[in-house]
């Protein structure tokens, strides 16, 4: 992977899109398993089945990053931010990579609800937070 490779995931809530939120240092991120959930009647004295569809699979997009400050109370405050930030509400999810200066090409963009709490796994807050957020897509 070249050095200059930046990739970033964008949280901005809907309907109102105003406010977005830049992850930081995302670690991990899942990708949809784009699907369809179809009902597969396969015969018993022959070869071939018969595939009802039945709509998108639901999906789930897990993110694992960290949060970094210089001491306790930074890393809270950004802690809460993330919190703050990245709620319950309906939100685009947007994953993209840098072209160039300023410049941004997206991946792919899912509209999401976050039903989870944000977990902050060991938290000892002391140079760096870890933070684990689970998403479940609702279209794509």
């Amino acid at each position: 992977m070249s050095a200059k490779y930046q990739a970033r995931v964008v949280f901005q809530e809907e309907p109102s899109g105003s406010e977005e939120y830049v992850l930081p240092i995302v670690q991990v991120i899942s990708d949809p398993k784009e699907g369809i959930k179809a009902t597969i009647i396969s015969g018993t004295r022959g070869d071939g089945s018969i595939i009802i569809p039945g709509g998108k699979r639901s999906q789930e997009i897990r993110i694992k990053g960290l949060l970094m400050a210089d001491n306790y109370a930074d890393l809270t405050t950004a802690m809460n931010t993330l919190r703050t930030s990245f709620t319950t509400d309906l939100a685009t999810l947007t994953l993209e990579h840098r072209l160039g200066a300023g410049e941004w090409s997206t991946d792919w963009v899912y509209y999401i609800r976050r039903l989870e709490e944000i977990s902050f796994p060991r938290s000892y807050r002391t140079g760096y937070q870890e933070y684990e957020i689970t998403v479940l897509v609702l279209s794509y």
